[in-house]
């Protein structure tokens, strides 16, 4: 009977897993691509991503996952700037500005299929105007595991490609590209 007793915070920690860090978000050459094609259009100053309470953390069967920026908003963030920037749309002269809050931030590790859900508010500002406001979202699925050890860095790895497609979905609205010229 001990032993059986010594079995079970090992089978725990099987099922339970530990804190992972995400991968650095890598620009997509599709969405600069996007920003690129569709020229002239006015810079952006900079970028400011915040969350609403509880969407600034992601935890995955109670286990954190980081982000290599530090935060999950500013990793979000780091993605925003890397590709204005390589779209030639960064000029912190600029009058535009980008105010983004994340109000669905979500993952989840089932035993056989993870999910994930991203949502964000875009606000683009020339000066004190509004001249684009709407909200975005993108949710996704894969392959995830009974395991911890497994399901966990499987959902820690969806969540760049959200974040990819999140912004893809706002550099594909015409009404935001409209607000850029």
């Amino acid at each position: 009977m001990k032993k059986l007793l010594l079995l079970v915070p090992l089978f725990a920690l099987l099922l339970q897993g530990c804190g992972v860090t995400m991968t650095r978000y890598e620009p997509s050459f599709e969405n600069v691509q996007q920003l690129k094609q569709t020229p002239p259009l006015q810079s952006i100053s900079n970028a400011q991503v915040k969350a609403d309470a509880g969407k600034g953390s992601l935890t995955v069967r109670a286990n954190p996952i980081s982000s290599p920026s530090g935060s999950i908003t500013q990793h979000i963030q780091d993605a925003i700037t890397e590709e204005l920037g390589r779209a030639g749309l960064l000029n912190p002269q600029a009058q535009r500005h980008l105010d983004v809050l994340v109000v669905k931030n979500e993952l989840t590790a089932g035993m056989g299929t993870g999910t994930g859900q991203l949502a964000a508010r875009f606000t683009l500002l020339k000066g004190n105007e509004v001249v684009y406001d709407a909200t975005k979202d993108v949710s996704r699925q894969w392959d995830s595991s009974f395991f911890g050890a497994i399901a966990i860095p499987n959902a820690a790895n969806a969540y760049n490609p959200m974040v990819r497609d999140l912004l893809k979905t706002l550099y594909s609205d015409p009404q935001f590209i409209q607000a850029l010229k």
